[in-house]
């Protein structure tokens, strides 16, 4: 069911139409091309003479995309297909080729109601089309060579005309005067008359592409479609996707999902791919909040050399598909088995401790790690830890009543795939009790 379309026109609303292709991104092209078998017919010329021409069939296809809009509302139909044959009578003898080009394109929609609703769509089209008849041949032309312009600092030159190879051109050297005021400037001859020893003729072959016949016209179209073969949609969903320019092994990418200028879409099921496929996504579908954001985790595969990917996101919204692919380069250089350790720097009382372990660029889901304090004032809860599916780990830290303000080494270790790993921060803590 297409939306109240009457409606937006009687609030004010316009109607534009656009030239697209399938998918109904803007373009400026319209595909110009000759169909099926030309055909002999007998034209009589304005002058009386009878002559044989060729009928030639011709079309024109394409996309338009129309918009309804008024101030809060816009609607944008699907992309419409048009396809338009036409006969021109050219010369286009057998050998030559056609060579049409659109050089203009306009069209106009007009959205017909009846009793304030939506009947059917008109689309009048007005096409400006340069339709050539050519083929490639080899003419023969007579040339020369140009004489020598005006001498502009002297008044007299003196020089000497080389012999053009002697063996298959005998002549003599000849000295020619020339005197500036008496040879035209950019002079050139390739009159038949007799050269002059300065203008020497030739014969040339070229090979060029001659025009047979060439009309330009404009050529007016018109479609109507019924409401029910055209859909629209109203304020179009979109997903507004946000990715660095470049992910080292592991980044969080966010975007949001709305529907017009700022309508949010919450519990959209958001999925994603990636191209080539050299990264996971954590978690993959993602839904989006109240406010229409998601977040999801990108991990790259162990790639040693910086890749172009292209990632997707993707998510259906009141039965339309809408997607948004970005650009990025990733890299995850292939190291060995490492764990990571993250604290603040300063813990009063309580706080907690996390981190991650990987190997080769793969986080490590069930590995066991094992939190040590320097300070036996400092205990962790719950220790050990396992690590989740994203390879990270958390666990709580408590300081005991009375401890001074203390630098400690809090450690965190695990062995993973045979290797022992470990890794240290230093952390102030702190718990000095107020009681007597």
């Amino acid at each position: 069911m297409n939306p109240d379309l009457c409606e937006l026109l009687a609030n004010n609303g316009f109607v534009r139409c656009y030239l697209t292709d399938a998918a109904g991104s803007p373009v400026d092209e319209i595909s110009c091309e000759e169909q099926g078998d030309r055909e002999d017919i007998s034209v009589q010329l304005p002058g009386g003479e009878q002559v044989t021409l060729q009928k030639v069939m011709i079309s024109k296809q394409a996309f338009v995309v129309v918009e309804v809009e008024d101030d809060d509302t816009l609607c944008v139909s699907e992309p419409i297909p048009f396809c338009f044959f036409e006969n021109v009578i050219l010369c286009a003898p057998a050998g030559t080729e056609v060579v049409c080009s659109v050089t203009e394109f306009d069209c106009q929609a007009c959205v017909n109601c009846l009793d304030g609703a939506f009947e059917s769509l008109d689309i009048n089209f007005a096409i400006c089309q340069s339709i050539q008849i050519v083929a490639d041949v080899v003419v023969e032309q007579e040339i020369g060579f140009c004489s020598p312009r005006d001498v502009i600092v002297p008044d007299r030159c003196s020089f000497t005309m080389p012999n053009q190879c002697p063996v298959v051109f005998p002549g003599q050297m000849i000295d020619l005067n020339v005197n500036s005021k008496g040879t035209p400037e950019n002079e050139c001859s390739t009159s038949p008359v007799s050269p002059t020893p300065a203008q020497l003729q030739e014969v040339a072959c070229l090979s060029v592409t001659r025009v047979y016949d060439w009309i330009v016209q404009q050529s007016d179209f018109k479609r109507t479609i019924p409401a029910g073969d055209v859909e629209f949609t109203c304020s179009p969903c979109d997903i507004h996707l946000f990715v660095p320019a470049d992910i080292l092994c592991d980044r969080f990418l966010s975007g949001k999902v709305i529907c017009g200028d700022i309508d949010p879409v919450e519990g959209a099921e958001v999925t994603f791919r990636a191209e080539p496929a050299i990264v996971d996504f954590t978690p993959d579908p993602v839904f989006t909040d109240e406010f229409g954001n998601f977040e999801v985790e990108a991990i790259v595969s162990a790639v040693t050399e910086p890749t172009d990917v292209v990632i997707t996101a993707e998510t259906m919204v009141d039965g339309q598909m809408v997607s948004t692919s970005l650009p990025t380069i990733v890299q995850c250089l292939a190291d060995p088995c490492i764990i990571e350790l993250f604290s603040t720097e300063q813990i009063f009382c309580d706080g907690f401790v996390d981190g991650r372990v990987r190997c080769d660029g793969r986080v490590i889901e069930g590995a066991v790690v094992t939190l040590e304090s320097s300070d036996p004032a400092v205990t962790f809860e719950p220790n050990p830890v396992l690590t989740g599916s994203l390879g990270n780990y958390f666990a709580g830290v408590t300081v005991a009543d009375g401890t001074p303000s203390t630098p400690v080494t809090i450690t965190a270790s695990a062995t993973v795939e045979g290797q022992m790993i470990s890794a240290s921060v230093e952390v102030l803590v702190e718990c000095d009790s107020t009681c007597p």
